[in-house]
Protein backbone atom coordinates (compact mmCIF):
# COMPACT_ATOMS: atom_id res chain seq x y z
CA UNK A 1 0.00 0.00 0.00
CA UNK A 2 2.74 2.69 0.64
CA UNK A 3 4.38 2.26 -2.33
CA UNK A 4 0.85 2.72 -4.14
CA UNK A 5 0.66 5.91 -2.11
CA UNK A 6 4.35 6.59 -2.97
CA UNK A 7 3.78 6.08 -6.94
CA UNK A 8 0.56 8.20 -6.76
CA UNK A 9 2.79 11.18 -5.09
CA UNK A 10 5.35 10.89 -7.63
CA UNK A 11 2.99 11.27 -10.23
CA UNK A 12 1.34 13.85 -8.58
CA UNK A 13 4.84 16.41 -8.09
CA UNK A 14 5.86 15.52 -11.82
CA UNK A 15 2.28 17.07 -12.90
CA UNK A 16 2.81 19.99 -10.54
CA UNK A 17 6.50 20.36 -12.13
CA UNK A 18 5.24 20.13 -15.31
CA UNK A 19 2.53 22.35 -14.97
CA UNK A 20 5.40 24.76 -14.00
CA UNK A 21 7.63 24.13 -16.61
CA UNK A 22 9.56 26.51 -18.69
CA UNK A 23 10.10 25.85 -22.29
CA UNK A 24 13.66 25.90 -23.73
CA UNK A 25 14.34 27.75 -27.31
CA UNK A 26 17.36 28.55 -29.47
CA UNK A 27 17.85 31.77 -31.19
CA UNK A 28 19.92 32.64 -34.43
CA UNK A 29 21.72 35.96 -35.64
CA UNK A 30 22.86 36.51 -38.77
CA UNK A 31 25.02 39.86 -38.40
CA UNK A 32 25.35 41.57 -41.32
CA UNK A 33 28.85 43.39 -42.32
CA UNK A 34 29.89 42.73 -38.08
CA UNK A 35 33.32 44.01 -39.14
CA UNK A 36 35.75 45.50 -36.65
CA UNK A 37 34.18 48.20 -34.69
CA UNK A 38 34.03 50.46 -31.61
CA UNK A 39 36.50 48.67 -29.10
CA UNK A 40 37.43 46.18 -30.91
CA UNK A 41 33.87 44.42 -30.71
CA UNK A 42 33.14 42.91 -34.06
CA UNK A 43 29.42 42.43 -33.14
CA UNK A 44 26.85 43.45 -30.45
CA UNK A 45 23.79 41.79 -29.73
CA UNK A 46 21.87 44.12 -27.28
CA UNK A 47 19.46 42.99 -24.87
CA UNK A 48 16.45 43.72 -26.90
CA UNK A 49 17.30 41.02 -29.28
CA UNK A 50 18.61 38.36 -26.40
CA UNK A 51 18.97 39.10 -22.98
CA UNK A 52 20.92 37.38 -20.82
CA UNK A 53 18.42 36.22 -18.03
CA UNK A 54 16.99 33.92 -20.98
CA UNK A 55 20.25 31.83 -20.19
CA UNK A 56 19.69 28.43 -18.66
CA UNK A 57 22.35 26.21 -17.45
CA UNK A 58 22.36 24.12 -20.35
CA UNK A 59 22.82 27.28 -22.42
CA UNK A 60 25.73 27.71 -24.81
CA UNK A 61 26.65 30.48 -27.28
CA UNK A 62 28.77 29.64 -30.90
CA UNK A 63 30.12 32.59 -32.53
CA UNK A 64 30.86 31.55 -36.16
CA UNK A 65 34.39 33.14 -37.45
CA UNK A 66 35.96 33.82 -40.90
CA UNK A 67 38.95 34.09 -41.99
CA UNK A 68 40.59 32.62 -39.21
CA UNK A 69 42.21 29.16 -39.26
CA UNK A 70 44.04 27.33 -36.31
CA UNK A 71 42.84 25.84 -32.98
CA UNK A 72 43.00 29.32 -30.54
CA UNK A 73 39.38 31.24 -30.52
CA UNK A 74 40.23 34.57 -32.12
CA UNK A 75 37.04 36.03 -30.30
CA UNK A 76 35.88 36.74 -26.98
CA UNK A 77 32.82 37.59 -25.29
CA UNK A 78 32.69 41.24 -23.58
CA UNK A 79 29.25 41.18 -21.38
CA UNK A 80 28.44 44.74 -21.27
CA UNK A 81 26.12 44.87 -17.35
CA UNK A 82 25.17 47.75 -15.01
CA UNK A 83 27.36 46.80 -11.98
CA UNK A 84 25.11 47.59 -8.55
CA UNK A 85 27.35 45.92 -5.92
CA UNK A 86 30.37 48.76 -6.94
CA UNK A 87 29.02 51.89 -6.31
CA UNK A 88 31.87 54.07 -7.70
CA UNK A 89 30.56 57.12 -9.81
CA UNK A 90 26.95 57.46 -8.87
CA UNK A 91 24.93 55.72 -6.05
CA UNK A 92 22.98 54.13 -8.22
CA UNK A 93 25.86 52.35 -9.61
CA UNK A 94 27.51 52.57 -13.24
CA UNK A 95 28.31 50.66 -16.76
CA UNK A 96 30.98 47.97 -16.41
CA UNK A 97 32.15 45.29 -18.57
CA UNK A 98 33.74 41.86 -18.16
CA UNK A 99 35.54 39.46 -20.59
CA UNK A 100 34.56 35.47 -21.16
CA UNK A 101 36.71 33.44 -22.56
CA UNK A 102 35.77 30.68 -25.10
CA UNK A 103 35.80 27.08 -23.75
CA UNK A 104 36.88 25.48 -27.06
CA UNK A 105 36.92 26.52 -30.79
CA UNK A 106 37.03 24.09 -33.81
CA UNK A 107 36.62 24.73 -37.32
CA UNK A 108 35.53 28.84 -37.37
CA UNK A 109 33.23 27.99 -34.30
CA UNK A 110 34.24 29.67 -30.98
CA UNK A 111 31.62 28.17 -27.91
CA UNK A 112 30.99 30.14 -24.38
CA UNK A 113 29.03 28.26 -21.98
CA UNK A 114 26.36 29.52 -19.22
CA UNK A 115 29.33 28.55 -16.64
CA UNK A 116 31.82 30.26 -18.17
CA UNK A 117 29.09 33.23 -18.11
CA UNK A 118 27.98 33.30 -14.85
CA UNK A 119 31.89 32.59 -13.46
CA UNK A 120 32.86 35.90 -15.33
CA UNK A 121 29.47 38.25 -13.67
CA UNK A 122 30.68 37.25 -9.99
CA UNK A 123 27.77 38.08 -8.14
CA UNK A 124 26.12 40.20 -10.76
CA UNK A 125 22.62 39.24 -12.05
CA UNK A 126 22.15 38.09 -15.68
CA UNK A 127 19.52 40.79 -15.37
CA UNK A 128 21.84 43.41 -15.07
CA UNK A 129 23.28 42.36 -18.97
CA UNK A 130 22.65 44.64 -21.43
CA UNK A 131 24.11 43.98 -24.21
CA UNK A 132 27.09 41.08 -25.58
CA UNK A 133 29.85 41.86 -27.22
CA UNK A 134 31.88 39.55 -29.80
CA UNK A 135 35.06 40.99 -29.40
CA UNK A 136 38.67 40.97 -31.23
CA UNK A 137 42.05 42.42 -30.93
CA UNK A 138 42.40 40.64 -34.85
CA UNK A 139 41.87 43.06 -37.64
CA UNK A 140 40.45 40.84 -40.23
CA UNK A 141 37.46 38.64 -38.23
CA UNK A 142 34.24 39.01 -39.92
CA UNK A 143 31.66 37.28 -37.54
CA UNK A 144 28.67 35.44 -39.68
CA UNK A 145 27.23 33.82 -36.85
CA UNK A 146 25.55 34.35 -33.33
CA UNK A 147 23.54 31.00 -31.90
CA UNK A 148 22.10 30.17 -28.74
CA UNK A 149 20.99 26.95 -27.43
CA UNK A 150 18.67 26.36 -24.95
CA UNK A 151 17.66 29.79 -23.55
CA UNK A 152 14.02 30.68 -22.09
CA UNK A 153 11.78 31.02 -24.97
CA UNK A 154 10.33 35.04 -24.91
CA UNK A 155 7.10 33.76 -23.97
CA UNK A 156 7.49 31.93 -20.88
CA UNK A 157 10.59 34.94 -19.88
CA UNK A 158 6.89 37.34 -20.20
CA UNK A 159 4.81 34.93 -18.74
CA UNK A 160 7.69 34.66 -15.75
CA UNK A 161 7.95 38.01 -15.44
CA UNK A 162 12.21 37.47 -16.16
CA UNK A 163 13.71 41.16 -16.16
CA UNK A 164 16.11 42.66 -17.91
CA UNK A 165 18.52 45.97 -18.62
CA UNK A 166 18.07 48.37 -21.73
CA UNK A 167 20.62 50.55 -23.12
CA UNK A 168 20.17 52.98 -25.95
CA UNK A 169 23.19 54.26 -27.08
CA UNK A 170 23.00 57.57 -29.02
CA UNK A 171 25.09 57.15 -32.04
CA UNK A 172 25.39 60.39 -33.33
CA UNK A 173 25.23 62.35 -29.47
CA UNK A 174 24.21 65.98 -30.19
CA UNK A 175 24.92 68.92 -27.91
CA UNK A 176 21.46 71.01 -26.45
CA UNK A 177 20.62 73.83 -24.74
CA UNK A 178 18.09 76.45 -23.29
CA UNK A 179 15.89 73.61 -23.12
CA UNK A 180 16.88 71.65 -25.98
CA UNK A 181 16.19 67.95 -26.33
CA UNK A 182 19.78 65.84 -26.45
CA UNK A 183 18.51 62.53 -27.06
CA UNK A 184 15.11 61.08 -28.20
CA UNK A 185 13.98 57.64 -28.05
CA UNK A 186 11.01 56.55 -29.24
CA UNK A 187 8.66 53.56 -28.34
CA UNK A 188 10.15 51.32 -31.14
CA UNK A 189 13.66 51.85 -29.13
CA UNK A 190 12.22 51.43 -26.07
CA UNK A 191 9.22 50.74 -24.60
CA UNK A 192 8.49 52.65 -21.39
CA UNK A 193 5.16 50.59 -20.48
CA UNK A 194 7.68 48.10 -19.62
CA UNK A 195 8.57 50.01 -16.63
CA UNK A 196 6.69 49.46 -13.26
CA UNK A 197 7.71 50.41 -8.77
CA UNK A 198 10.73 48.37 -9.51
CA UNK A 199 12.23 49.83 -12.73
CA UNK A 200 14.67 53.19 -13.01
CA UNK A 201 15.74 55.41 -15.58
CA UNK A 202 19.57 56.14 -15.72
CA UNK A 203 20.94 59.04 -17.87
CA UNK A 204 24.74 59.30 -18.61
CA UNK A 205 25.57 62.56 -20.38
CA UNK A 206 28.69 65.18 -20.23
CA UNK A 207 28.56 69.04 -19.17
CA UNK A 208 30.08 71.60 -17.36
CA UNK A 209 28.71 71.67 -14.28
CA UNK A 210 30.70 71.35 -11.08
CA UNK A 211 29.75 68.32 -8.91
CA UNK A 212 28.33 70.01 -6.42
CA UNK A 213 25.89 72.22 -7.84
CA UNK A 214 22.38 71.86 -6.21
CA UNK A 215 20.66 72.11 -9.47
CA UNK A 216 20.14 69.28 -11.74
CA UNK A 217 21.15 70.25 -15.85
CA UNK A 218 18.90 67.79 -16.92
CA UNK A 219 15.06 66.41 -17.01
CA UNK A 220 13.25 63.39 -18.64
CA UNK A 221 10.28 64.12 -20.35
CA UNK A 222 7.65 61.72 -21.35
CA UNK A 223 5.51 62.43 -24.48
CA UNK A 224 2.30 61.84 -26.06
CA UNK A 225 0.30 63.18 -29.04
CA UNK A 226 -2.71 60.86 -28.89
CA UNK A 227 -3.15 59.94 -24.81
CA UNK A 228 -6.71 58.83 -24.04
CA UNK A 229 -5.92 57.81 -20.12
CA UNK A 230 -3.91 60.71 -18.36
CA UNK A 231 -6.11 63.63 -17.00
CA UNK A 232 -3.22 65.87 -17.91
CA UNK A 233 -3.59 65.64 -21.58
CA UNK A 234 -4.60 68.20 -23.67
CA UNK A 235 -6.57 67.43 -27.09
CA UNK A 236 -4.41 64.23 -26.52
CA UNK A 237 -1.52 65.69 -26.06
CA UNK A 238 1.43 65.09 -22.97
CA UNK A 239 4.54 66.96 -22.02
CA UNK A 240 5.45 65.54 -18.88
CA UNK A 241 8.79 66.78 -17.21
CA UNK A 242 10.29 64.47 -14.33
CA UNK A 243 13.44 65.80 -12.40
CA UNK A 244 16.04 63.61 -11.18
CA UNK A 245 15.87 62.15 -7.74
CA UNK A 246 20.17 61.88 -7.64
CA UNK A 247 22.19 63.09 -10.18
CA UNK A 248 25.97 64.07 -10.18
CA UNK A 249 27.77 66.12 -13.48
CA UNK A 250 27.75 62.85 -15.39
CA UNK A 251 24.62 60.65 -14.21
CA UNK A 252 21.32 61.51 -13.27
CA UNK A 253 18.06 58.90 -11.83
CA UNK A 254 14.73 59.52 -12.38
CA UNK A 255 12.15 57.72 -10.11
CA UNK A 256 8.64 55.18 -11.62
CA UNK A 257 6.89 57.23 -9.58
CA UNK A 258 8.00 60.43 -9.93
CA UNK A 259 6.90 59.67 -13.46
CA UNK A 260 4.08 58.71 -13.38
CA UNK A 261 3.44 61.72 -11.12
CA UNK A 262 4.42 63.94 -13.60
CA UNK A 263 2.45 61.85 -16.61
CA UNK A 264 -0.82 62.01 -14.53
CA UNK A 265 -1.28 58.05 -14.56
CA UNK A 266 1.10 54.86 -14.44
CA UNK A 267 -0.22 53.64 -17.69
CA UNK A 268 2.20 54.27 -20.29
CA UNK A 269 0.70 52.80 -23.34
CA UNK A 270 0.00 55.91 -25.00
CA UNK A 271 3.67 57.56 -24.66
CA UNK A 272 5.29 57.47 -27.77
CA UNK A 273 8.34 59.25 -26.70
CA UNK A 274 10.46 60.15 -24.64
CA UNK A 275 13.68 62.70 -23.91
CA UNK A 276 16.84 63.39 -22.03
CA UNK A 277 16.65 67.14 -22.17
CA UNK A 278 18.40 70.28 -20.51
CA UNK A 279 17.34 72.58 -17.84
CA UNK A 280 19.09 75.74 -19.64
CA UNK A 281 21.91 75.52 -16.35
CA UNK A 282 24.73 74.07 -18.68
CA UNK A 283 25.10 72.80 -22.15
CA UNK A 284 24.67 69.08 -22.24
CA UNK A 285 25.64 65.62 -24.35
CA UNK A 286 23.30 62.83 -23.67
CA UNK A 287 25.14 59.94 -24.85
CA UNK A 288 23.30 56.63 -22.94
CA UNK A 289 19.97 55.90 -21.45
CA UNK A 290 19.68 52.70 -19.13
CA UNK A 291 16.34 51.04 -18.07
CA UNK A 292 17.30 49.04 -15.42
CA UNK A 293 14.59 46.08 -14.32
CA UNK A 294 12.20 46.10 -16.95
CA UNK A 295 9.70 43.56 -17.83
CA UNK A 296 10.25 41.56 -21.13
CA UNK A 297 7.22 41.49 -23.40
CA UNK A 298 6.80 39.50 -26.77
CA UNK A 299 6.91 42.01 -29.68
CA UNK A 300 4.00 42.45 -31.42
CA UNK A 301 4.59 41.90 -35.13
CA UNK A 302 1.70 43.00 -37.15
CA UNK A 303 -0.07 40.32 -39.04
CA UNK A 304 -0.76 40.87 -43.28
CA UNK A 305 -4.12 40.81 -44.36
CA UNK A 306 -5.19 37.35 -44.93
CA UNK A 307 -5.99 37.78 -48.89
CA UNK A 308 -2.56 39.65 -49.63
CA UNK A 309 -0.88 37.12 -50.90
CA UNK A 310 -4.14 35.86 -53.23
CA UNK A 311 -4.17 39.45 -54.20
CA UNK A 312 -0.21 39.56 -55.38
CA UNK A 313 -0.24 36.50 -56.63
CA UNK A 314 -3.83 37.68 -58.88
CA UNK A 315 -2.32 40.51 -60.26
CA UNK A 316 0.75 38.79 -61.17
CA UNK A 317 -1.69 36.14 -63.01
CA UNK A 318 -3.13 39.32 -65.07
CA UNK A 319 0.01 41.11 -65.59
CA UNK A 320 1.68 37.72 -67.05
CA UNK A 321 -1.92 37.26 -68.94
CA UNK A 322 -1.68 40.87 -70.23
CA UNK A 323 2.43 40.38 -71.34
CA UNK A 324 1.20 37.62 -73.73
CA UNK A 325 -1.82 39.47 -75.54
CA UNK A 326 -1.24 41.22 -78.72
CA UNK A 327 -1.84 44.99 -77.78
CA UNK A 328 -4.80 45.45 -80.27
CA UNK A 329 -6.73 43.28 -78.60
CA UNK A 330 -6.67 45.07 -75.42
CA UNK A 331 -9.33 47.66 -74.26
CA UNK A 332 -9.08 50.17 -71.88
CA UNK A 333 -10.05 49.53 -68.30
CA UNK A 334 -12.55 52.05 -68.40
CA UNK A 335 -14.40 51.28 -72.04
CA UNK A 336 -15.00 47.85 -70.52
CA UNK A 337 -16.39 49.20 -67.56
CA UNK A 338 -18.91 51.79 -69.68
CA UNK A 339 -19.73 49.29 -72.00
CA UNK A 340 -21.03 47.00 -69.02
CA UNK A 341 -22.98 49.68 -67.61
CA UNK A 342 -24.55 50.79 -70.58
CA UNK A 343 -25.55 46.90 -71.56
CA UNK A 344 -26.86 46.97 -67.75
CA UNK A 345 -28.59 50.28 -68.39
CA UNK A 346 -30.07 49.12 -72.25
CA UNK A 347 -31.48 46.11 -70.29
CA UNK A 348 -33.52 48.05 -67.63
CA UNK A 349 -34.65 50.22 -70.35
CA UNK A 350 -36.03 47.07 -72.12
CA UNK A 351 -37.53 45.74 -69.07
CA UNK A 352 -39.49 49.43 -68.14
CA UNK A 353 -40.82 49.62 -71.89
CA UNK A 354 -42.25 46.03 -72.06
CA UNK A 355 -43.74 46.83 -68.24
CA UNK A 356 -45.16 49.55 -69.64
CA UNK A 357 -46.84 47.87 -72.76
CA UNK A 358 -47.99 45.16 -70.84
CA UNK A 359 -50.27 47.70 -68.77
CA UNK A 360 -51.11 49.49 -71.67
CA UNK A 361 -52.34 46.45 -73.39
CA UNK A 362 -54.31 45.30 -70.20
CA UNK A 363 -55.80 48.83 -70.45
CA UNK A 364 -57.04 48.17 -73.75
CA UNK A 365 -58.12 44.79 -73.44
CA UNK A 366 -60.26 45.66 -70.51
CA UNK A 367 -62.04 48.57 -72.42
CA UNK A 368 -62.52 46.57 -75.34
CA UNK A 369 -64.64 44.14 -72.84
CA UNK A 370 -66.55 46.81 -71.34
CA UNK A 371 -67.17 48.55 -74.62
CA UNK A 372 -68.60 44.88 -75.75
CA UNK A 373 -70.71 44.58 -73.06
CA UNK A 374 -71.96 48.10 -73.09
CA UNK A 375 -72.72 47.30 -77.14
CA UNK A 376 -74.45 44.41 -76.02
CA UNK A 377 -76.95 46.24 -73.47
CA UNK A 378 -77.66 48.72 -75.84
CA UNK A 379 -78.96 46.21 -78.01
CA UNK A 380 -81.42 44.52 -75.61
CA UNK A 381 -83.94 46.02 -73.65
CA UNK A 382 -85.69 44.50 -70.31
CA UNK A 383 -89.07 42.97 -70.20
CA UNK A 384 -91.02 43.36 -67.42
CA UNK A 385 -93.42 40.17 -67.27
CA UNK A 386 -90.26 38.10 -68.58
CA UNK A 387 -87.78 39.83 -66.17
CA UNK A 388 -84.88 39.43 -68.40
CA UNK A 389 -83.44 41.19 -71.23
CA UNK A 390 -84.57 40.74 -74.70
CA UNK A 391 -83.82 41.78 -78.01
CA UNK A 392 -85.22 44.95 -79.46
Amino acid sequence: MKKVVSIFAGMAMAGIMSAFAVYADDVELAPKHALIQENNAVYTVESSELAASRFTEDTEITVVCDGVAGDVSPVKLVLDYWDYNEITEFEAGSPAWVEVEASSYKDGSAVFTYADIVKALGKNELSTVYAIDVASETTDIVCSGFNATNVISAEDAEENDLRTTVRIHARRPRQTSGWGQSMTITVDQFDISNMDMDSKIIAQYECDMEKDNPNSPVEFILQSTDDQISPKAKSGIVWAKVPPIIFTDKYAEFDYLDMADAYGTEDFSYVTIIHVGDTDKTPITCTDVYALNVKMKVPVVPEEPEDSSVAEEAEEITASEDSVKPVESKAPAADTKDSSSAAEENTGKKNIVLIVVGIVGGIIVAGLAIFLILGRKSRETYDVNKHRFVKK
